[in-house]
């Protein structure tokens, strides 16, 4: 009976994820980068700093590993190596709202001196950074950038090597300070719950950037971090905050966001202090590049299929019947 429940709960939770209305995935099973908009730095003078390749990865059999070298300069002078996604133009329109995750993985803990910006949200032309997610050794920060830098939330060790975290996210899309909120998961857990911001600077799309980014700025460090599993979504479920190793999809998330952001949360007019040279207007961003990362592909930790599964789980069902009819 217990094997027969674990099964029905089990075919369940595959079923809502493949309804999942996905809006967008990047998720490099392609072989490249393609999925994305633009790629910021993705190769410099010959050299890949970003490349897809089966090692480490968390779906699938390809995540995308990053690197960011002190030659990595933006015309800005901002080093970085970015993937950039960018919605349709009505996703980020004011009112809308848009759900975001990514997960990432670090080799080894990245530098607190400096200090890196692993992914953001930044408005088309006017290039204004609104909210930003900072790494500092093992701490992640999120900080909201209008009408004033507000750090929202930071979480002390919580990023570590060795292991897969993801990172999810719930946005109200406004130019009201009173309208704009945000809501911020780390590995399932709500840790920014309905803060209130300026979402949206301006009447332009607006668009996300995942990977590295530091200052203008001289470094001897080579930062590295892997990125998988990015999509964006019209719910929570769509989004799987909680969707790591050894976890259950969607596990212990889904009731405290049914697809509203709430009203409450941290005072915008309170000021963290903080700057971030990355919120200055950008100089613009790379166009799409056509080279796709050759090679064969061997299996990753990918999951198994949902056919799969359901098929074993049937049949397990199925022997458990057989038991209690002898």
């Amino acid at each position: 009976m217990v094997l027969g429940l674990v099964a029905v709960s089990a075919m369940t939770a595959l079923a809502s994820r493949a309804s999942a209305q996905v809006a967008w995935r990047g998720d490099f099973e392609t072989g490249d980068t393609s999925q994305f908009s633009y790629r910021l730095n993705e190769t410099v003078e010959g050299r890949r700093y970003i490349t897809v390749q089966s090692d480490t990865v968390v779906e699938g059999t390809r995540a995308a590993r990053i690197e960011l070298h002190d030659d990595a300069v933006w015309p800005n002078g901002l080093k970085r190596v970015e993937l950039s996604h960018q919605p349709d133009a009505a996703r980020t329109a004011e009112g809308a709202e848009t759900y975001f995750a990514w997960s990432l993985y670090l080799p080894e803990t990245l530098s607190s001196d400096p200090a890196q910006t692993i992914g953001y949200w930044e408005s088309a032309d006017s290039y204004r950074q609104m909210m930003a997610f900072d790494l500092s050794g093992t701490t992640l920060t999120f900080t909201t950038r209008q009408p004033s830098n507000v750090e929202q939330w930071r979480g002390e060790g919580v990023i570590t090597p060795g292991e897969w975290h993801r990172i999810a996210m719930h946005v109200r899309w406004s130019k009201d300070a009173a309208i704009g909120r945000v809501s911020v998961w780390l590995d399932g857990d709500r840790v920014v719950d309905g803060a209130v911001a300026r979402t949206l600077n301006d009447d332009n799309p607006h668009f996300v950037q995942i990977g590295l980014l530091r200052g203008a700025i001289s470094f001897s460090d080579v930062p590295v971090i892997v990125i998988d599993d990015v999509v964006e979504g019209n719910s929570l479920a769509d989004v799987r905050p909680a969707d790591l190793p050894g976890e259950e999809p969607d596990a212990g998330v889904m009731e405290r966001d049914a697809g509203v952001i709430d009203a409450g949360g941290v005072d915008a007019g309170s000021d963290a202090g903080r700057s971030d040279a990355s919120s200055d207007a950008d100089a613009g961003r790379m166009s799409r590049e056509d080279e796709i990362v050759g090679g064969s592909c061997a299996v990753g930790r990918g999951r198994p299929t949902g056919t799969l599964v359901i098929a074993v789980l049937l049949t397990s069902l199925g022997m458990v019947v057989r038991r209690r009819r002898r």
